[in-house]
């Protein structure tokens, strides 16, 4: 008798008040488990390198743990499969396609045995698989069952009346001659009523076709059929996914006149992939699609527009003011509210439509085929209307409205990454304006103000003639207060203008490209300062600096890396980059890059951590060495369960992976004693130092211990 297994971490404060979301993760975890106890799981990087196994993968390689994690599965090679076995393996999987198969494994022994094998791609918002989670099941048992079949008919009758198999001969018609006891346990039918029928009529409608191509192939072909996967009737009425061999038997003149069919019933396995696929690519809270099955959605339906020259359109929904809705009525309240508005929005659009959820308060709708931008106003004035309704919750009626950004496909734009940011224009015209409406893209949006065409010049003005100086913030160990590095931040002082805040021009450098200069002053200025401090004496510190999505991907950056390094004498272990979470975007550009400045000696941070693309299951897989907690989460962590639970939880998952810690935005005496007793390893923020120049920083090292 199984026990039910327990997890700890569902009891984390996270999930006192979102039953659904533990609800949620309890039945994520069950699966795994009953994955983990019944088939053998592994988990592959896009290069194939091993990152996880379960005990029944180390139980039938005999391999410990530590052999096979870093390998690949080279190392499982038992030389029976030709090489286009696999190309055309790792063809079907690159492309993002489910790929099922057999594979003949050897053991640590030498030992070989066979193992059914689903590998089911990850696939980022660019559909590029960033991992692979293969299941395989033990089948070497049968494997050797159907070797014994090919040697003895007796022995074949044997065995195929004891498989839990469903082994059957059926004629070239498709009628059956032969139905293995198997059929009658597990489909509830009588073998009288398969031995007088014909397969296709216990096949669903939707698979015959399927069925029939498979024995016309395998009749005209000779050779035993790769998998095929079809569902058959139950006397009750409901139906088995089944993965099935398809085999000829041939007469004393070389003729195929019958087949045999080994049938393995997958379904709790089919139910597997399909619970995995959907927790993968919706929304926990909602059930909504989330941003990567929108974006793939996305991209087909622009494609399809393009072939047929029809129209569609993207809508940016926010509800309007939400955050009143969590602080005055609580987290839990404002995921009632989430989970109502998703569901009428749902009920406004049509069946070819989608709805899906971005995250916190935002929305967005994709409409298809459509006649006029007249059908895309009736629509957004449904949903408009629909969200106005009140909303009941703890015997109150509440109300809320909402604001919609509208673009259209092809005049606004003929991309998905255009129509998106067109799209978020219009909903920021209409928040501008006072939130609580719509408002369709137009040209006029992308005029700039003359605030913003002075600064710009005036931004390229100061590169030129370094108007530009750096602040210095102290890092600390928060066990021993001692200084363990700093982060560079660029201030500007403009001779007329004064003081200009960050920002104000690190917006219009980003957009313009002028961050790329303006970066690489920075880094520069700040590695010639870290190097200066160290000549002078001082213990060696890390010196951070910013690096945004657009220097990131900036194509010489690497070589501009080492440039400065060189130029500037610095070590580049003193030397620590840190990124947005935005640049995960593109998840398998981002970790190449980040692998290789990993190369150059250079430690990478991820900046403002838990607001943006990332997940812990992407982390895992990144080449990076710091997270740095957003300060949103440190702000209130003294007096709010989820943020201090979100922020155990970041410090958790850090300790596993051996990552550092360090929180931003520690203020208050209250916050630093949350962050030592939880564990936390190191601080930043106003509560030690504000930002100091050059001169002051110096000066405040004096006055403090030091550690490296």
């Amino acid at each position: 008798m199984s026990v039910s297994p327990t997890y700890p971490f569902l009891e984390s404060p996270l999930f006192e008040k979102d039953e659904k979301l533990k609800n949620i993760l309890k039945e994520l975890a069950d699966i795994r488990h009953a994955l983990d106890q019944s088939s053998i799981v592994a988990i592959t990087d896009p290069r194939g390198i091993i990152l996880y196994v379960n005990e029944q993968f180390c139980r039938i390689s005999r391999y410990e743990r530590e052999e096979l994690l870093g390998q690949d599965h080279r190392i499982l090679n038992s030389g029976y499969h030709s090489r286009d076995f696999f190309k055309n393996m790792w063809a079907t999987i690159g492309s993002g396609d489910i790929w099922r198969g057999e594979i003949r494994n050897k053991a640590k022994d030498g030992s070989f045995y066979w193992v059914d094998t689903t590998i089911v791609p990850f696939l980022n918002e660019q559909g590029r698989p960033y991992q692979y989670v293969s299941i395989r099941n033990d089948i070497s048992l049968r494997k050797q069952m159907e070797e014994e079949i090919r040697k003895s008919e007796e022995r074949y009758r044997l065995i195929t009346e004891n498989s839990s198999d469903l082994i059957s001969i059926i004629d070239a018609e498709g009628n059956f001659l032969y139905v293995s006891p198997s059929h009658a346990s597990l489909l509830g039918h009588d073998l009288a009523d398969f031995e007088s029928s014909q397969i296709l009529q216990w096949v669903h409608e939707e698979d015959r076709e399927t069925v029939v191509d498979a024995i016309e192939s395998r009749l005209a072909a000779r050779k035993e059929s790769p998998p095929l996967e079809f569902r058959v009737r139950t006397r009750g009425g409901s139906y088995c996914y089944m993965e099935t061999k398809i085999n000829p038997i041939l007469n004393q003149s070389g003729e195929v006149n019958s087949l045999t069919l080994i049938m393995r019933d997958i379904t709790e396995r089919k139910k597997s992939e399909q619970t995995i696929y959907h927790l993968a690519y919706h929304d926990t809270l909602t059930d909504l699609p989330n941003r990567r099955l929108f974006m793939d959605r996305l991209r087909k339906e622009v494609h399809q527009a393009k072939r047929r020259h029809s129209q569609l359109a993207v809508i940016f929904l926010d509800l309007d003011r939400f955050k009143y809705i969590n602080d005055s009525l609580g987290h839990e309240a404002g995921d009632l509210f989430l989970i109502e508005a998703a569901k009428r929005i749902s009920h406004c659009i049509r069946s070819n439509d989608m709805v899906a959820r971005l995250g916190g308060d935002e929305f967005i709708v994709l409409l298809t085929n459509l006649s006029s931008s007249a059908e895309v106003e009736s629509i957004s004035q449904r949903i408009q209307t629909s969200l106005q309704e009140p909303i009941e919750l703890f015997g109150q009626r509440h109300c809320i409205s909402c604001s919609m950004g509208i673009a259209l496909f092809p005049s606004d734009g003929r991309d998905p990454d255009e129509l998106l940011k067109r799209a978020d224009m219009a909903l920021y015209a209409v928040k501008d304006s006072g939130r609580n409406g719509v408002s369709f893209f137009h040209s006029d949006m992308e005029e700039r103000s003359l605030e913003r065409i002075l600064l710009e010049n005036e931004l390229k003005k100061a590169i030129q003639y370094e108007q530009f100086r750096i602040d210095y913030q102290p890092k600390l160990d928060l066990a021993t207060g001692k200084v363990t590095g700093m982060e560079a931040l660029v201030r500007w002082d403009h001779p007329e203008l004064g003081r200009i805040a960050p920002n104000k021009f690190i917006p219009i450098a980003e957009e313009t490209g002028l961050i790329i200069p303006l970066g690489e002053w920075v880094l520069r200025r700040g590695c010639e300062q870290n190097k200066h401090w160290q000549d002078q004496g001082y213990p060696p510190l890390k010196v951070s600096v910013n690096l945004s999505a657009r220097q990131f991907y900036q194509p010489d950056l690497l070589d501009m890396i080492s440039r400065i390094l060189k130029d500037t004498g610095l070590e580049p272990q003193w030397l620590e980059l840190e990124v947005t979470e935005s640049i995960f975007a593109d998840i398998d550009n981002a970790a190449a890059i980040l692998q290789e400045i990993r190369n150059l000696g250079v430690h990478t941070s991820i900046d403002d951590f838990g607001t943006g693309y990332s997940s812990f299951s992407y982390i895992k897989n990144l080449p990076i060495d710091t997270l740095k907690i957003d300060a949103s989460f440190i702000r209130d962590i003294h007096r709010n369960k989820e943020s201090h639970a979100i922020v155990k939880a970041i410090l958790t998952i850090a300790q596993t992976l051996n990552l550092s810690v360090i929180a931003e935005g520690v203020e208050i005496p209250e916050q630093l004693a949350v962050l030592n007793e939880d564990g936390c390893g190191h601080g930043q923020g106003f509560l030690f130092s504000k930002p100091l120049s050059s001169q002051d920083f110096e000066n405040y090292l004096k006055d403090l211990p030091i550690t490296t």
